[in-house]
C-alpha cells in the first residue's frame, strides 16, 4: 500500500481583497518548478489542519496567520505517494510576508506576492497543482453565483454572448502573451482573467449559464483566414452550444474564403479593423460584403478606435461602408468605444445595425473611455439593436462584473433581459 501525505494550503487574504500568492524554485525535479501557487506546508504525525496553517504562516512566510474557513479538498496519485490536500483561507495577525525563510528542511519560495487575479493560478493547475485547482474552483462558485443573482434579478433562465473568443491554442498564446506585454494595440497593462485549457473556459462560460456563444477569431496578416475558419468549423461541430464563427482579411482570395465558410455553416463572422490594419472599403472586399449582406449573416465589428486607434478605425470607414452596403447586418463591437455617439447616429440611421456590449460601463473601460451620461436614452432606446458581448476570457475583471456594470447603467430588467437573451436568440433563431 502506498505511503499517504497529508497537505495544506493557504490563501492569504489582503484587506483589499487580495491574496499571496508564491513562486516555487526552478527545480528541475519539480513538476510545479517555477509555478506560481499558493503556501503549503505537510502535516506533522498528529498534527491538525488549522495548527498546520499556522505553521506554514510562520516557517514559509514569517508570518503568524489566523486561520479562517476550508475552502475544500481533492486528493491525488502522487506515483509514490496518494497526496490529500486542503485549501484554507487565513490573514496575517503579525509580520509581513517574505520569502524564502531560512528553513532548509522544507521546499522555501523564490518570490511572493499580493494579487486580485485568479488567474494567476491557472498555469500551476493545468499542471496538475491541487491547491491552485482548490482555490479556482472556489472561485468559480462564488462567480456562479453572483451569475446566478443577476439573472434572477433580470428574470433570465439563460444569456447569449456574441462576443466571445476559443481559437487554436498556439494563437490564443501568441494572444495572450501580446496582452501580457500590453502590446501596441493593447496600450495598457491587461491581466487574463480566464486564462485556463479550453475546456475549462467552457466549462466556466457554461456554468454561467451561457446557452450560446461565439469562438470570434481574427486573422493579423493574409493567409491565415482560411485555416482559422477550418478550425472554428471544427471546433463548432464539437461544441454544439458555439455559434459556428468565421473571420476574413483583405486579400484575393477574401470572396472565396468567406464563400466556403458560409458553405460550411458559418452564422457570424468577425471583422477586426484595429488588428487587421485594412480598410473595409478596399475593393478586395467588394464582394466579402455582398456575400455577407445577401446571407443576412451578422458581422461583429471591432470598428472604434479603442482601446488604441488604428488607421482605419472610427466612424468614418464604416460609415462609408454602410452607405455602400446598407443590407449588412453589422454588429458594432464595444458599442463603438470610444466613439460611442457616432456610432449610436450609424445605428439610429441603418436599422440593420447593432451593437454588442463587451466592456462598456464596466470600471476598467470607464477609466479611459466612458460612456457618456448624456447618450444613456439613446442606447436605452435601441435596446432592440443591442446584443450582449463580453470579450470572455480575454478581460481583466471577472465575468459577473461585466453583467453588473450593465445593470448599474439603470435600464430596468426588460432591456437587460433583451440585451442578455432576447435579442441575440431572435437574430440567431435559437
Amino acid at each position: 500500500m502506498k505511503p499517504a501525505r497529508h497537505s495544506v494550503a493557504v490563501v492569504v487574504r489582503g484587506a483589499d481583497g487580495t491574496f499571496l500568492v508564491v513562486r516555487r524554485p526552478d527545480d528541475p525535479d519539480d513538476p510545479l518548478a517555477g509555478a506560481w501557487g499558493l503556501p503549503a506546508i505537510t502535516l506533522l504525525p498528529g498534527e491538525d489542519e488549522r495548527d498546520a496553517v499556522v505553521r506554514a504562516g510562520r516557517a514559509k512566510l514569517g508570518v503568524e496567520l489566523t486561520p479562517g474557513r476550508k475552502l475544500g479538498e481533492l486528493a491525488a496519485d502522487r506515483g509514490a505517494y496518494l497526496l490529500r490536500l486542503s485549501d484554507y483561507e487565513a490573514t496575517v495577525a503579525g509580520g509581513t510576508p517574505a520569502v524564502p525563510q531560512p528553513g532548509a528542511s522544507m521546499t522555501q519560495y523564490v518570490d511572493c506576492v499580493f494579487t486580485a487575479d485568479p488567474a494567476t493560478l491557472a498555469g500551476a493547475a493545468a499542471r496538475g497543482s491541487l491547491c491552485a485547482r482548490i482555490f479556482l474552483e472556489s472561485c468559480d462558485g462564488a462567480e456562479r453565483d453572483r451569475v446566478a443573482a443577476f439573472r434572477r434579478r433580470a428574470g433570465l433562465t439563460r444569456l447569449v454572448d456574441v462576443h466571445t473568443h476559443f481559437m487554436p491554442g498556439r494563437l490564443l498564446e501568441a494572444v495572450w502573451a501580446y496582452f501580457d506585454k500590453a502590446g501596441p494595440l493593447v496600450g495598457r497593462p491587461w491581466p487574463i482573467r480566464y486564462r485556463a485549457q479550453e475546456q475549462r473556459r467552457l466549462d466556466v462560460l457554461r456554468g454561467f449559464g451561457v446557452r450560446a456563444f461565439t469562438s470570434m477569431l481574427y486573422p493579423h496578416k493574409p493567409g491565415m483566414a482560411r485555416s482559422l475558419n477550418d478550425w472554428a468549423a471544427g471546433f463548432a461541430a464539437r461544441t454544439p452550444d458555439c455559434l459556428h464563427t468565421a473571420t476574413f482579411f483583405a486579400e484575393p482570395g477574401a470572396a472565396g474564403d468567406v464563400r466556403r465558410a458560409i458553405g460550411q455553416g458559418a452564422r457570424v463572422f468577425k471583422c477586426h479593423l484595429q488588428v487587421g490594419g485594412f480598410d473595409p472599403n478596399d475593393p478586395l472586399l467588394d464582394d466579402v460584403w455582398g456575400l455577407l449582406a445577401e446571407a443576412g449573416i451578422p458581422v461583429v465589428t471591432h470598428c472604434g478606435s479603442g482601446p488604441v486607434p488604428g488607421a482605419f478605425t472610427g466612424p468614418g470607414p464604416v460609415g462609408a461602408l454602410l452607405a455602400r452596403h446598407p443590407a449588412l447586418r453589422l454588429v458594432v463591437a464595444h458599442l463603438g468605444m470610444p466613439e460611442y455617439p457616432e456610432f449610436l447616429d450609424l445605428a439610429g440611421r441603418h436599422d440593420r445595425v447593432m451593437l454588442d456590449t463587451t466592456m462598456a460601463f464596466t470600471a476598467f473601460a470607464e477609466a479611459a473611455s466612458p460612456f457618456p451620461r448624456a447618450e444613456l436614452p439613446r442606447l436605452q432606446a435601441l435596446g432592440d439593436r443591442v446584443l450582449l458581448g463580453t470579450d470572455y476570457p480575454n478581460i481583466p475583471y471577472s465575468y459577473p462584473d461585466a453583467l453588473e456594470a450593465l445593470e448599474r447603467a439603470g435600464f430596468g430588467a426588460a432591456w437587460l433581459r433583451a440585451v442578455c437573451h432576447d435579442n441575440a436568440a431572435a437574430l440567431f433563431a435559437l
